[in-house]
């Protein structure tokens, strides 16, 4: 059965690696769904759904959900998401099967640009102190 539910800010409203038991729709408020390093992937507002992908190809939760803000919203679960779309046209079934599976290799690809954004940081940051020490070693006065 649909319910209402409410969020406080900062609150997880579920974590990588949960069972997707359901998806939920935001009527007031923001939804952060970060990536599992803590990489902010998108900010959800008013009207729109989330937690619905692991209903549609079986997975468990692969983002982060916390709200940014307080949220009100619509808890739907997911035995209802499943007889909905068992019951959609089976070409709508392929399409969203599809463009949930994009949308994971794309949060994977942001993970990754991520790490190698972090790696760079971390060797410019080490470049630049071995300069200020090369430089502090060799001045000429």
């Amino acid at each position: 059965m649909v319910s209402r539910l409410s969020f406080e800010a900062d609150q997880i409203i579920y974590e990588t690696g949960d069972e997707a038991t359901g998806a939920f729709i935001i009527l007031s408020g923001n939804v952060d769904l970060l990536s599992k390093t803590g990489v902010r992937l998108i900010t959800l507002g008013k009207d729109e759904i989330f937690g619905e992908i692991g209903q549609i190809i079986g997975q468990n939760r692969s983002v982060t959900a916390r709200a940014r803000t307080q949220v009100e919203g619509i808890f739907i679960p997911k035995k209802q998401i499943t007889e909905k779309f068992e019951n959609a046209d089976p070409v709508i079934q392929s399409i969203f099967r599809a463009v949930a599976v994009r949308l994971q290799y794309a949060t994977k690809d942001i993970e990754l640009l991520n790490e190698k954004y972090e790696n760079l940081r971390r060797e410019y940051a080490r470049v630049n102190s071995n300069l200020a020490r090369y430089k502090r070693a060799h001045r000429t006065n």
